[in-house]
Formats: C-alpha cells, structure tokens, sequence
C-alpha cells in the first residue's frame, strides 16, 4: 500500500511539476522526497522509478499518438533508431533510472543521520 501511494505521488509530482523545472531540478526534488520516504532502499528506487517512467513514457506516447506530433519520429530517425515505440520504451528506461537514483540518493543520504542500531546486547 504504502509502495503504491509513493508510486502514485511521484507519478504526479513529475507530471505537474515537470513542464515548468529542469531535469536536474527534479532530480532534487525526488532525491528530496526520497529522503522523506524512510523505508527500504529497493522501495524507495522502484517507486520513485517507476513513477518517473510512467510519466514521462506517458508524456512520450501522448506527444507521438494523441497530438500526432511528427518530433518523435524526427528524433528517432536523428538518433538512428527508426522506431518510434522503441524511443518511447528509452525514455521510460532513462526515467526510471533516473528518477530511481534520485530518490535512492536522498533515502540514503537520509540514512547517513539516523542512529545505528546496536547488533549486540549489552
């Protein structure tokens, strides 16, 4: 539950906040909402990525589909790709990688201040 509601809010953070702040913006802005989320290290990386992929590979498919914008197809064929769905599953790739670095970067730099527990009794 809490894996989803975390999924779910970076999906709309990157949505809402991503046509008006830079890539590397965001990229702070998830680190520091993965600070906020203190749970497990892999948790905290397939939320964060996985949210940042759907939305961006959502923003990828509704620019080449819905709009019926010939700039995916141009930039394919820029990069040498040809594909169009191909450059739309690479910009997934990329947001979760991403997006998930970001939000594992802020949980653990959120790990460097909290108390170790003791592995022993006294």
């Amino acid at each position: 539950m809490k894996f989803s509601l975390w999924l779910l809010l970076f999906l709309v953070v990157s949505i809402a906040l991503g046509p008006y702040m830079t890539y590397w913006m965001m990229m702070l802005l998830w680190a520091v909402m993965g600070a906020i989320m203190a749970g497990p290290g892999a948790q905290t990386f397939f939320a964060a990525g996985l949210g940042v992929a759907l939305a961006w590979a959502g923003k990828a498919f509704y620019i080449t589909w819905i709009t019926g914008s010939s700039l995916p197809d141009q930039m394919s064929a820029l990069m040498g790709i040809n594909n169009t769905p191909v450059l739309i599953v690479a910009t997934g790739l990329l947001g979760l990688l991403i997006g998930g670095f970001s939000a594992l970067t802020g949980n653990r730099f959120r790990r460097l201040f909290e108390k170790n527990k003791e592995f022993y009794y006294h």
